[in-house]
């Protein structure tokens, strides 16, 4: 009888668990529209969007009707008319595009996605499906064995996501580590990649969401959150690269920013006094390490009160900026959201008095404890709050500002969470912070970048700690309060690269580690490892010994001087591939399956610790601090060692010795990178020579982008792009150059062109008319050219 009754009991229990979940269901009908398809189901509703030829949108809710309220993430318009077929069958309904079949079962509603040649993409599992349990809302998908999935932006347990769950929830997580999860950024976008072939699924929901990829199960994996609406997107590559551009074609890609902000950027938690930050840049220029930007932490503030300053630390802040200009430097400044709650204070007064904070339901002004003690939080999902918090921007940039950095932003208060009942405008819908709380670092960085736009056609620089899908749009990101050790020097390089999968170009991480000493070979080696992400920052606590380049003695000082300063010589290479990833969306610092797709040793757990900048630079950084060899892999082809002056035959994984001033770095045939004389910083003088770095192949190319690196002119056409054309045979190397946009005037009047890894030539004519002037050494050729008369130059063999 016991049995009897325990069994009874089992199946109950088993049925109301199984019962909570509820699936989207059958479909009941259906009405097509020119760009979508209307589905209502047994327990649901259900749209299909055409948004491009591989890209289609997929909704559910179990509410009534689905959301009015706009996407914070995407911006890419839906076409008023898709181009799609639909043949509907006894038992499914069949969708074409020019690219994709999605065929539909109707008895359960079940999605399957298959290429036009009927090779499966991407499947429901067959049993689950869209779910909902209450508010929560999952997609459950089939996992195949020979899967592997990638992205989700700020993780720091490598780049293969497969067999681990993880949780999006921008959280203030100071000393992570390699087995944390949710930190300052959350993306809920992801690439799966099946024999060789990638899609990615960007799940469009801002409520604390869920990834799981085969974590203690081998069936199925998942994604879902903790309220909204099931709404993702299939994006189809097959290439990876074409699914990461067109991931920001959705949620909006990169502006080119000012040229200033790719060179060093000095920082420390806090530079007070005024004297001391005189000091400081006085000593950069004495011993001519190049440095760009000085930064100015909380303590420059009036107690934490942002938009102030401390009038003892700096009696005159306007002055000091100029003459920090004169020297060179840019100005960022620090501003959180919280704001002091202090009834003579001017923001408290304004945003009180128009309603511009956060509030509890009974209409109360919600206050947190954060720097300034007890603080109001702006709405900066009300558009009032966000033109209101522009035009505080736009007061500082009249006091010399020239950027600014968002920080405890996720929000970010003492005991960690605001309350979920706590309520925000979300642009007109009102929502509970459960919403709005992953995207509130994002829509403080869209009123920043707002304000800068509207008060200065002078581009400025804006770096935040939060954000969400999109922030990609407004700032760059780095990877937070990380620590001075080997793991967070290997943290630095693949959580950079991993928000480049993630669609966020303009990444990196606080060089020398934010919390704790570092040695002086790991400040060295962070260092040259900085020197090549595209955000490039020191950075360190207020209890830390102080580390600007020049305080490690005569042993560290020369290597960290030289990394930076080959930051500066190759300034003209990234500035060219900042504004490709603005046209593309693709990352600057990729990892090496982005460019090396098919090449399996690409995916090895050892190869990211590596990777491409562009297409044709090879970094292989020494991640631990007591290395004295550096394993790497070079793909097929012919790859120029840089630091050895020699030729290496790739396709293999080689061991490199890497001396404490080394920095293996490789330019694969083809390549071509153009460099300028080192300076003390962007501005110092015009640049008017460039020299090219070129190593040939049969045929290659190189687009060279120059604009003045300073206004948004070049949102109207005013730059120019000029085209290099290598063709490359037994008789012959041909250089042929060519104008193909000249709207900016260039101050370039000289190139120097370095051919390495030919033979010397028997003669070299320039526009068909041989010269002598050149010099040829060990494999390298030089040559002098004045812009103005360079057409096509060619070595005859």
């Amino acid at each position: 009888m016991r049995n009897i009754i325990f069994i009874l009991l089992f199946v109950v229990a088993f049925s109301y668990t199984y019962a909570e979940f509820e699936f989207a269901g059958n479909i009941k009908n259906y009405k097509v529209f020119d760009n979508r398809i209307e589905f209502e189901l047994t327990n649901s509703k259900f749209n299909l969007y055409v948004i491009d030829n591989n890209i289609i949108r997929f909704r559910f809710t179990n509410q009534k009707d689905f959301s009015l309220a706009p996407s914070y993430a995407i911006t890419y318009p839906l076409p008023s008319k898709s181009k799609f077929s639909l043949n509907d069958q006894e038992d499914r309904l069949i969708i074409k595009t020019d690219e994709l079949i999605i065929n539909i079962s109707k008895k359960p509603c079940r999605i399957s996605i298959y290429d036009t040649n009927n090779n499966l993409l991407n499947q429901d599992e067959e049993s689950f499906g869209v779910a909902f349990d209450n508010d929560e809302v999952r997609c459950f998908k089939k996992l195949f064995n020979d899967e592997k999935f990638y992205g989700l932006g700020e993780k720091t347990d490598g780049l293969l996501r497969n067999g681990k769950q993880y949780k999006l929830w921008n959280t203030d997580f100071p000393a992570y580590t390699s087995r944390s999860d949710e930190l300052y950024q959350s993306i809920p976008f992801f690439i799966g990649i099946r024999n060789y072939k990638a899609y990615g699924i960007f799940f469009d929901n801002t409520y604390k969401s869920y990834f799981n990829f085969g974590a203690s199960n081998n069936r199925f994996y998942w994604f879902g959150a903790e309220g909204g609406e099931m709404d993702y997107y299939f994006i189809y590559g097959p290439d990876i690269k074409r699914v990461i551009s067109d991931y920001t074609k959705l949620t909006g890609r990169i502006h080119l920013p000012p040229l200033w902000s790719l060179g060093y950027q000095q920082s420390r938690y806090s530079y007070y006094p005024e004297s001391l930050v005189r000091t400081i840049a006085n000593t950069f220029r004495e011993r001519k390490i190049p440095c760009d930007v000085i930064y100015f932490d909380i303590h420059y503030m009036d107690e934490y009160r942002v938009f102030t300053w401390n009038k003892e630390r700096f009696p005159d802040p306007e002055k000091l900026l100029r003459d920090l200009k004169n020297l060179g430097f840019k100005v960022v400044t620090i501003i959180d959201p919280g704001v002091k709650v202090d009834s003579n204070y001017f923001v408290a007064q304004e945003g009180v008095k128009n309603n511009l904070f956060a509030r509890y339901p009974d209409g109360t002004f919600y206050q947190g404890e954060v720097w300034p003690s007890w603080a109001y939080f702006p709405d900066f999902t009300k558009e009032a709050t966000r033109t209101w918090w522009g035009e505080k921007i736009g007061g500082f940039l009249n006091q010399g500002v020239e950027g600014i950095w968002n920080d405890m932003n996720e929000p970010a208060v003492w005991g960690q969470n605001f309350p979920d009942i706590v309520l925000f405008d979300d642009n007109g819908f009102t929502a509970s912070h459960k919403k709005i709380h992953n995207v509130y670092g994002l829509s403080m960085a869209k009123a920043t970048y707002d304000g800068l736009r509207k008060y200065s056609n002078k581009r400025h620089f804006i770096l935040t700690r939060a954000g969400f899908s999109g922030i990609q749009r407004y700032a760059a990101v780095w990877t937070g309060d990380n620590i001075a050790n080997d793991e967070h020097l290997y943290l630095a390089c693949t959580m950079s690269l991993n928000m480049g999968l993630s669609g966020v170009p303009f990444i990196g991480s606080d060089v020398g580690g934010f919390i704790g000493e570092p040695s002086d070979e790991l400040i060295i080696r962070w260092y040259q490892l900085g020197a090549f992400t595209p955000f490039f920052r020191g950075h360190s606590a207020i209890d830390t010994r102080f580390r600007e380049p020049y305080t490690f003695g005569d042993f560290v000082e020369p290597d960290i001087k030289r990394a930076i300063q080959l930051r500066y010589k190759l300034l003209p290479f990234w500035y060219n591939e900042f504004y490709n990833s603005t046209q593309t969306g693709l990352p600057i610092m990729r990892a090496m399956f982005v460019n090396y797709q098919y090449d399996e040793n690409s995916y090895y757990h050892d190869a990211q610790y590596q990777f491409m900048i562009g297409e044709n630079l090879l970094v292989a950084p020494v991640l631990n601090s007591y290395d004295k060899f550096k394993k790497l892999y070079l793909p097929a082809g012919r790859w120029y060692d840089w630091d050895e002056n020699k030729v290496i035959d790739g396709g293999k994984w080689i061991i490199k010795e890497v001396p404490i001033n080394k920095i293996p770095i490789f330019l694969k045939e083809g390549g071509i990178i153009p460099m300028q004389e080192v300076l003390n910083y962007v501005g110092e003088k015009n640049v008017d020579s460039l020299q090219f770095l070129i190593f040939p192949s049969a045929k290659s190319e190189y687009t060279f982008y120059e604009d003045d690196g300073i206004s948004y002119d070049n949102e109207n056409g005013k730059y120019s792009l000029t085209k290099f054309l290598i063709e490359q045979n037994s008789k012959s190397i041909k250089l042929s150059v060519e104008k193909i946009k000249n709207d900016y005037q260039s101050s370039v009047k000289k190139y120097n062109l370095k051919f390495v890894g030919i033979d010397k030539p028997r003669k070299i004519n320039l526009n068909k008319k041989e010269i002598k002037n050149y010099s040829y050494e060990a494999n390298t050729l030089m040559i002098d050219l004045d812009v103005s008369n360079f057409i096509t130059l060619e070595l005859i063999y």
